[in-house]
């Protein structure tokens, strides 16, 4: 039997179908949050402009959240079909079994953990850093193109209606401005020529009114009066401060930090080139070659340890950033539970078809 010859096919229908399954995940992802930056364009929370620089950003996340999914599912797909083919009968009964399938595939999946090891600790956080960057830029941009001519806008939640009645050529600024303010204690109205948008160092922003007359009170009650200015101010956003994310915090700082949120999110990218090899051998302990054991038993099985995997890893992430769980063994017990999943699923399988036998 000539083992190079296995290998080769081996190896080649997995990483065939791993490709695969990762363009069919990463469109899905994809599709998915490139609906919601449109939806969030449309509404006006992000420039039009943006959306597809965000999405190809977020998409760098989602090819490596794809990765150990699709090397998993490739191997129980590919195994899969030599037991129902009965390839791997042949194998078997030249004594072909478990171990040689992972002397052949570990070198390959070790090649896939570190394209995802270089993705998690490196490009991913780079790529988060920068869309939280664009996004915080976009929303503290006065912007006002995102505003419109000829139609009233309320802001402070109904307090305040401004109404402008065109922008200027550069739309840069709006003219012929009327605001109202009514909190049910003051009321004002403001008659402007002109009104821009402005933002201060501590992240305030207000509209700034120019040549213009202010009114308060009711007319013909004592406290109605009337004042022209040349700019007057009006907040309409107060500062809102940047969450702080780890997951955008470059992975050398994060090498050393003792803060257990810090070392939770080092712990998860640490964790998707581990994930390759995890299921790596709980595929091939799934696809062992067992007389009548079916081809979707071993998918069903396969998806539910994938999903009680990663459950697992965002559980106890969680967990320990909220200092719930111990920074050891933090993360890395939960890599063992697919492998002995994976084994007493098998063992239970066997001890089922003796019985039936």
């Amino acid at each position: 039997m000539n083992n190079h010859v296995i290998a080769s096919a081996l190896n080649r229908e997995v990483l065939r179908n791993a490709l695969l399954v990762l363009i069919v995940l990463w469109a899905v992802l994809l599709s998915g949050r490139f609906s919601i930056y449109l939806a969030q364009a449309a509404t006006g929370q992000l420039p039009a402009s943006m959306v597809i620089t965000l999405a190809l950003l977020k998409s760098v996340s989602f090819a490596v959240f794809a990765m150990p999914v699709a090397w998993f599912v490739a191997i129980l797909m590919t195994l899969g079909r030599w037991n129902n083919d009965l390839e791997a009968v042949a194998l078997a009964a030249a004594g072909f079994g478990p171990f040689n399938y992972a002397r052949i595939l570990l070198p390959s999946a070790l090649l896939v953990a570190l394209i995802a090891a270089a993705l998690a600790l490196y490009i991913v956080p780079e790529s988060i850093h920068y869309g939280h960057k664009l996004k915080a830029e976009a929303s503290q941009r006065a912007d006002i193109k995102l505003w419109r001519a000829g139609r009233f806008m309320s802001l402070q939640k109904g307090k305040l209606l401004l109404f402008a009645d065109a922008l200027s050529e550069d739309r840069s600024a709006m003219l012929n401005v009327f605001v109202e303010f009514n909190d049910g204690q003051q009321q004002m109205l403001i008659s402007a020529d002109r009104a821009v948008r402005f933002q201060d160092e501590n992240g305030n922003r207000f509209v700034v009114l120019e040549n213009g007359i202010r009114y308060d009170g009711k007319p013909g009650h004592a406290d109605y009066r009337e004042m022209q200015f040349q700019q007057y101010g009006i907040r309409v956003g107060e500062s809102e401060p940047a969450a702080f994310r780890w997951a955008g915090v470059a992975s050398r700082n994060l090498f050393g930090n003792s803060e257990l949120p810090a070392i939770a999110e080092l712990q998860e990218r640490l964790s998707r080139p581990v994930a390759v090899l995890v299921l790596t051998i709980a595929a091939i302990i799934l696809v062992r070659f067992v007389p009548g054991r079916g081809y979707y038993t071993s998918m069903i099985a396969g998806i539910l340890i994938f999903v009680l995997y990663f459950n697992l890893l965002g559980v106890m992430k969680s967990d320990m950033a909220e200092g719930k769980v111990p920074a050891l063994p933090g993360l890395w017990w939960v890599h063992l539970v697919p492998i002995i999943t994976a084994i007493i699923i098998d063992r239970l399988l066997r001890w089922r078809l003796w019985n039936k036998g």
